[in-house]
């Protein structure tokens, strides 16, 4: 007679590695943390030996917790298709693209509808949150996406095969073509300057005014907002000048929108890339899909 690992104690076991959280796991199986903690003991006497390792805070696997994970997530994979599979009805849950609202807005909704072309089989649910809630810490992905668009700073880009980066973005300073127009072109650095989060945030580097005008980009900007894309609309609409990065406004460049303020070799490197995450058990729907944004991106970047 096989002796079959307890079925309950694998699927806490994936939900916790998921999360790095017994509370978070709890939470989506809708169990107490203690019925989940007492599944992963069942499961560790099972194979005899600790399969997690407890942090302060979080968790990970331990080596033999590594391996179990990697034989188990293809399986767990093909059990959560086997409804589809026996009836032959499309998967009922989405895929889930997780995404900040400036990135949904001024690039990503454009290309949708060319998206889901690409993955006919496939009902595609797209989730929106503050970029600036989540820090793109390596190895950690949002809870309510399959493939995650994160926008962080360079260190914190991962090698491995669950990250693709986006082709590297400049920053330079837009505004509305009309508003360019009403004065002479060298006096565009006299516009009321927009600005995206708090002052603390623009101490320096390239998203900071005073690095692009010196001292009279240390006058107060005529208005401040919460992200980039408040500042982008303000700025389309003739409000004054921004600094934005060039994947959110190449559609705007291109429909004359907004106009580009200094010439390309006065553009600055971004200090931030924009990735596509996805978790180890994510299927293989995810790196496709993260390929095909990326060259979306390439395209639209003219790489």
């Amino acid at each position: 007679m096989r002796r079959l690992p307890p079925f309950s104690g694998l699927v806490a076991f994936d939900a916790v590695l998921r999360h790095a959280s017994v509370t978070r796991a709890a939470a989506e199986l809708g169990l107490t943390q203690s019925a989940v903690s007492h599944r992963l003991r069942g499961l560790e006497e099972h194979f005899g030996v600790p399969l997690l390792e407890r942090l302060n805070p979080g968790l990970r696997p331990t080596p033999a917790g590594e391996r179990l994970a990697r034989d188990i997530a293809p399986l767990l994979e093909t059990l959560a298709g086997l409804r589809e599979r026996v009836s032959g009805e499309r998967a009922a849950r989405p895929f889930r693209i997780g995404v900040s609202g400036t990135l949904l807005a001024w690039w990503l909704s454009p290309r949708l509808p060319d998206l889901i072309a690409a993955f006919p089989d496939r009902t595609i649910e797209v989730t929106t949150w503050e970029s600036r809630l989540w820090d793109g810490k390596p190895g950690m992905m949002p809870d309510e996406a399959d493939l995650a668009l994160l926008w962080i700073p360079r260190a914190l880009q991962e090698s491995g095969r669950c990250e693709v980066p986006f082709p590297a973005e400049t920053v330079f300073p837009v505004a509305a073509p009309a508003l360019r127009r009403a004065g002479r072109e060298e006096d565009w650095r006299r516009l009321p300057l927009l600005a995206k989060g708090q002052a603390a945030d623009a101490a320096g580097g390239e998203w900071s005014w005073a690095t692009w005008l010196g001292d009279e980009g240390r006058r107060p900007p005529a208005m401040r907002f919460r992200d980039i894309g408040g500042a982008l609309h303000a700025a389309q609409d003739g409000n004054g000048v921004v600094l934005a990065r060039s994947l959110l406004v190449a559609d705007a460049l291109r429909r004359r929108r907004l106009t580009r303020l200094v010439r390309r070799a006065e553009m600055r490197p971004c200090s931030k890339i924009q990735v596509a995450r996805w978790s180890d058990q994510a299927n293989e729907v995810a790196p496709a899909m993260a390929a095909w944004l990326v060259a979306a991106a390439e395209r639209t970047l003219g790489r």
